[in-house]
């Protein structure tokens, strides 16, 4: 798989930059809304992200490789 500097990579780093700013600003204006919970949120969103950028749907390629049964195909 060839990764290229497109518009979906600078999306992703843009849509990560935002995100981070989001969390410093948030830091430094009510640093006690940071909890454990809002920085897990703030993880999950960044990963998910990233998630997309690669190209593919995590979640599905894993159900289907957990639970593949092989007789389903269409032949």
């Amino acid at each position: 798989m060839k990764m290229t500097f497109g518009r979906k990579f600078f999306g992703c780093v843009l849509a990560v930059i935002l995100i981070s700013l989001i969390y410093f600003i948030t830091l430094a204006v009510t640093p006690g809304i940071i909890t454990g919970t809002t920085m897990i949120i703030f993880g999950v969103f960044v990963i998910t992200i990233c998630f997309a950028y690669i190209g593919g749907n995590i979640w599905s390629n894993w159900i289907k490789s957990k639970y593949f049964q092989p007789g389903l195909l269409d032949k």
